[in-house]
């Protein structure tokens, strides 16, 4: 695993036939791996191995978890609720959903807690994160006034609990991360969003896992959770993932851009938001069909421009830009500020660098215009983002000759983007830097 340097050359497609199974879902991997490291036995059957959840494994081991990957799942002895960890420093790469779960997991400890990280992450803001943990009496400081990486937690063993207020507006890992510590705080937590919820399907998969664990969550109106305090984990913990539907958002858009027949296995109707993909296809003009847990697309489709809120689905944006541009008519893709905060600028980022292949695109007001353009062959920038590089992979295989820059920062969630693509029948090659 690694975020390893090179650019890739995308050639046009002839076409793209096979079947591939999705990879695993990192957002179900990530907290199935917190969730069993905190209980005292679990196993995890089908996880993600990429950057981000290597980064979770690590961080674990630091804490005194026992992880082990056996026949294709990992086998966790955790910490039984056991919280005495002590003074430490923890690396979580550049995972943010990893960073915002850490910070009151480590609150929950004793001594001095230092939290770092790598690449883009150095830049992205805390503060929600850091303010719902100041409101609830931990001590917590960043390198600045957004709380960027470094943090120091001086830790005193507890959180007191109650009623805390968090802003929501930005990410909703805030709530996810509390959500993850409140049965082992002594006092029952309420949890209330004072502002416009964003991503809430990411909450509803933390729900899924908790419940899964033995822990009930209580929503209720307004946008407030309510956590019964002190309830125990199950003992021995199993936890099934399955495929990502923020990955395979990729493979199902080139599959509806060029001539193909195509089958997408383990994608099951779970909490994922990002299921969504398919439902927006549709209503662009796109046939796709489903039997139980797979999904089959033969391309490819004339799709028409429609108008898109992705308040809870952010990770769709960068490939559904690039659909877009092939539509005809205009894509207007609303509801997005939340996206100047993730790994990086999603709004500046794909508009920059598809109108560098001749894309029709523009901001309005944080919303985004796609109007149908015939792109070229040319050279384009990651930004080092996982999902803007893949949404380049995929603009590459309509138009051919398509070289991206720093496109091994897909291994942040799909290290086998580029085989299973390749597998398809796609001309991808990888260029030394």
């Amino acid at each position: 695993m690694g975020n390893k340097p090179f650019n890739l050359l995308v050639g046009v497609s002839e076409g793209l036939k096979g079947i591939v199974k999705a990879p695993p879902s990192k957002s179900y991997t990530t907290r199935a791996i917190i969730i069993g490291s905190l209980s005292q036995k679990a196993k995890v059957i089908n996880p993600l191995a990429c950057d981000d959840t290597l980064s979770a494994v690590k961080a674990w081991k630091r804490l005194g978890a026992d992880i082990k990957i056996k026949g294709g799942s990992l086998e966790i002895k955790g910490l039984a609720g056991k919280l005495n960890y002590k003074n430490r420093s923890i690396n979580v790469g550049e995972s943010g959903t990893l960073l915002r779960m850490m910070m009151p997991i480590l609150a929950l400890g004793k001594g001095r807690f230092v939290i770092n990280g790598k690449g883009t992450l150095l830049k992205r803001p805390n503060k929600p994160m850091a303010q719902a943990l100041l409101a609830l009496g931990v001590d917590i400081r960043g390198r600045d006034k957004d709380f960027r990486l470094p943090i120091i937690l001086e830790s005193k063993g507890e959180i007191p609990g109650g009623i805390v207020k968090v802003d929501a507006n930005m990410s909703s890992q805030v709530i996810s991360s509390l959500l993850n510590i409140a049965p082992f705080i002594g006092k029952d937590t309420s949890v209330i969003i004072k502002d416009k919820l964003v991503s809430a399907p990411y909450i509803d998969i933390t729900i899924d896992v908790l419940n899964n664990a033995g822990i009930k969550i209580q929503k209720r109106q307004g946008n407030r959770f309510f956590i019964a305090a002190r309830q125990g984990l199950k003992p021995v913990l199993k936890f099934v993932v399955h495929g990502d539907y923020s990955s395979a958002a990729f493979l199902i858009a080139a599959s509806c851009l060029v001539q193909s027949d195509v089958t997408i296995k383990d994608l099951v109707k779970d909490k994922q938001g990002d299921k969504e993909i398919v439902s927006i296809l549709r209503k662009m003009g796109a046939k796709i069909i489903r039997q139980e847990s797979s999904i089959n697309i033969k391309g490819p489709f004339a799709l028409k421009g429609v108008e898109i809120n992705c308040r809870n689905t952010p990770d769709l944006v960068p490939v559904l830009c690039v659909l877009g541009c092939f539509a005809r008519g205009v894509t207007h893709i609303r509801d997005i500020g939340h996206l100047a905060y993730k790994e990086s600028n999603r709004i500046i980022a794909p508009v920059k660098e598809l109108k560098r292949l001749g894309a029709r695109i523009s901001i309005s007001n944080n919303d985004l215009v796609i109007r149908q353009s015939v792109l070229r062959s040319g050279h384009v920038d990651s930004w080092g983002d996982h999902r803007i590089a893949m949404a380049l992979v995929i603009a590459g295989l309509k138009t051919g000759r398509v070289v991206i820059k720093n496109a091994g920062c897909i291994s942040k969630s799909y290290p086998d983007f580029i085989k299973d693509l390749k597998l398809l029948g796609a001309d991808l090659k990888v260029l030394p830097r």
